[in-house]
């Protein structure tokens, strides 16, 4: 089974090849804009920018993959470079993968993000949930889960769209907001800090270990229902004060909480959390690891 990560110097790509490695048969090649990859357990490592649409096309004759797994993508940034990256990319992608390897099975990952803001009466957010993304992020990736749809239904691309919520784990970055929490603390205990500043404590959030969403990602694959969108999430709301909570618990010395006006968002949402129950139906996808035990990776990755 040839496999193609895009992305493969990520987050969560590193989590996936992990998976992927237990693949009976399985050569993964990965692409990222790295030069190289030394510490990831690829089969082979090309450097490749997703907004070339030449550099694409090379990467997949090359590769001649038969299941893709579309990770590259920026969370940060102004609107042009996001919409190049994560609109153009993908079509770059889904345009190489249909000239060049039309068998192709793919999953390109989609965002919450692409729900936006809603009222607590409106939870949990399931797939048929009308989108209305707040920022440019989300704008972007609802355009690509939406040109992902239209490559299944009209030029018969073998897609389906993994939409994930907050994931937690070993390695993950400041930009997603678990990583940051872990990020500040740990500059609070180098520093000889006693308390670090938060924001918004009460609101709500749907967590799941990187470890879950990965397995989500190659069950997806399994099932074969192209042009779908599922939900990639736990359905159970956690507070951020919990997080936060659980967190502290692992320092070795007490860090207070002092509330910081400056941090808290206006247009904060109180609650997003999802409905799991259509991943469920096509894969039987089920959340293994705990959200404690998810932190605990997180905060002893991030010591090491």
């Amino acid at each position: 089974m040839k496999i193609l990560v895009t992305g493969a110097t990520g987050f969560t790509a590193r989590h996936l090849i992990a998976r992927l490695r237990r693949e009976k048969g399985a050569v993964i090649s990965g692409s990222d804009l790295a030069a190289d990859a030394p510490s990831i357990p690829l089969d082979s490592y090309d450097a490749c920018d997703i907004t070339d649409a030449g550099q694409v096309a090379d990467l997949v004759r090359k590769t001649g993959p038969q299941r893709v797994f579309h990770l590259a993508g920026l969370f940060r940034g102004g609107a042009p470079v996001l919409y190049r990256v994560n609109v153009m990319g993908a079509v770059n992608l889904f345009e190489a993968v249909k000239k060049n390897a039309p068998e192709a099975a793919v999953l390109a990952v989609g965002s919450a993000a692409e729900y936006g803001i809603w009222p607590p009466s409106e939870m949990p957010l399931g797939e048929d949930h009308p989108c209305r993304p707040a920022g440019p992020y989300g704008v972007s990736k609802y355009s690509m889960t939406l040109i992902a749809q239209d490559y299944a239904r009209n030029e018969g691309l073998r897609v389906v769209v993994a939409r994930p919520f907050n994931l937690v784990g070993a390695g993950m970055p400041a930009t997603l907001m678990a990583g940051a929490i872990v990020q500040r603390i740990k500059s609070a205990l180098a520093a000889g800090q006693s308390s670090i500043a938060v924001g918004n404590l009460e609101a709500q959030r749907d967590f799941l270990a990187i470890e879950d969403a990965v397995e989500a990602y190659v069950q997806f694959l399994q099932a074969g229902v192209w042009g779908q969108v599922l939900n990639v999430c736990s359905g159970r709301p956690s507070s951020i004060r919990s997080v936060l909570d659980t967190l502290l618990s692992f320092a070795p010395k007490t860090i207070a909480m002092v509330e910081d006006e400056s941090l808290k968002r206006s247009n904060d949402a109180p609650i997003a959390t999802g409905d799991p129950s259509r991943a469920q139906k096509a894969c039987g996808f089920s959340p293994q690891i705990t959200l404690q035990d998810a932190l605990r990776s997180a905060w002893n990755a991030a010591l090491t």
